[in-house]
């Protein structure tokens, strides 16, 4: 690695101008603001840029929403580029399989900054620092809807005196969650000896690797319900041997899953009171979201309110959100019932459920059942299975045990 300093932005799947399928029946302010929060989130971005003073940002694959861009996400992608001009920023694009072959549906023409892998066999570009050659660049861009093949194998350093750098829009082959495209082994990666590799495609932030660094920033905005908390891009510092990466969220919008406690409500209206609460909560503590709510009703609440009831309740925990300039939105209610059952009277019963309550009991612990997920990095790192965790895990279980077993009055199954 080259011993001059290095200082860049690594973002991907822009989405510029997503149309946001799946939302439906929200008031036209909130379906504007959902519409043109790409578009702030991007502004954030060159915003992020230009006050770190960045060498150079990383784009790597689907800029666009759609393989014909609109007009006005051209436009305002130029906008931006045109900015990092004007800060002396450059700025490195690849194409993936949102935006294949766009060059030739588009007019994309870039300022002089803008330096675009134009073709699907993969080649570099060398950026230089106060006029010494630092960093190669490598990538190429997406030139059909799909790129099956492994393009590992094309990205061969030439000059190890640099900082090396690979760009890369595809997916791990053991990931089967997305469409699998330019797929690549994490160990193929790591023997290419790249000093960096800026991947793309994938939504879900991640670090595959940290040496060398192997990363997924994820969007810079969430496009529906299940690209949930906080999206952005990665400030790299790179300094000889070291990489330091620092996360920035930029995302206008936040989605979210949240479960609430009602279990202890009796009323409806005093649920009203409880949703409203947790909405102002979320309000002061992320600004606009749209909300999956997992709602726990008491056993009592459940019978007394009917399916209409609970559609009504939904319209009136959003009925005021259209006039809110931070507005939570509750895409939708998913109830489930809290079933009340003594709990030692099953235990000793010899019925079946209270064998199952016997056998959480004796489970000491869950460890063994997420021996396989532990092993993975991500969350060997974030240490998550702390003790007051697992026992909520436990807890959890056993009440949807309970909420199957007993649902419908019997405790004989």
């Amino acid at each position: 690695m080259a011993n001059q300093p290095l200082r860049f932005i690594h973002c991907a799947d822009l989405h510029l101008d997503s149309p946001y399928k799946g939302l439906f029946n929200l008031p036209d302010k909130i379906f504007s603001d959902i519409k043109n929060s790409t578009f702030i989130a991007y502004e954030r971005l060159i915003d992020l840029a230009i006050e770190e003073q960045v060498d150079f940002v990383l784009f790597v694959g689907d800029l666009f929403d759609q393989h014909s861009a609109s007009l006005k996400s051209t436009v305002r992608l130029k906008k931006g580029l045109q900015r990092l001009n004007e800060h002396h920023i450059n700025a490195y694009i690849s194409y993936g399989n949102h935006d294949y072959g766009i060059g030739q549906k588009a007019d994309l023409s870039f300022p002089p900054n803008t330096h675009v892998f134009k073709s699907e066999k993969v080649s570099k570009f060398v950026y230089s620092k106060n006029d010494v050659e630092v960093a190669s660049i490598y990538g190429f861009s997406y030139e059909q809807r799909e790129v099956k093949d492994s393009k590992v194998g094309e990205y061969q350093i030439e000059d190890n005196t640099l900082t090396n750098i690979a760009t890369l829009h595809g997916s791990l082959e053991s990931n089967h969650e997305h469409a699998t495209y330019a797929p690549f082994l994490l160990e193929s990666l790591r023997k290419q000896n790249f000093d960096y590799w800026a991947l793309g495609h994938i939504h879900k932030r991640e670090i595959l690797s940290e040496n060398p660094p192997v990363v997924y920033p994820g969007n810079i905005q969430g496009r529906h319900i299940k690209e949930t908390d906080e999206k952005g891009c990665y400030l790299v510092e790179m300094n000889n041997n070291e990489s330091n990466l620092y996360f920035h969220s930029l995302q206008e919008i936040l989605f979210q899953e949240i479960a609430l406690d009602g279990s202890s409500v009796e009323e409806s209206d005093e649920l009203l009171k409880l949703i409203e609460s947790l909405k102002e909560d979320i309000r002061n503590q992320n600004g606009k979201t749209i909300v999956r709510l997992n709602l726990m009703i008491s056993n009592v609440l459940a019978q007394n309110l009917s399916s209409n009831d609970r559609e009504e309740l939904h319209q009136l925990a959003n009925e005021s959100e259209e006039d809110e300039t931070t507005w939570v939105w509750l895409k939708d209610i998913k109830f489930s019932e809290h079933i009340e059952y003594d709990r030692n009277q099953l235990k000793q019963s010899k019925q079946f459920i209270g064998e199952v309550i016997t056998t959480i009991d004796e489970q000491v612990s869950i460890k063994s059942y997420v021996d396989d997920l532990m092993k993975n990095g991500v969350f060997k790192k974030m240490d998550w299975l702390d003790e007051e965790r697992e026992q909520q895990i436990m807890y959890e279980a056993e009440q949807f045990l309970m909420q199957e077993l007993l649902k419908d009055g019997s405790d004989d199954k």
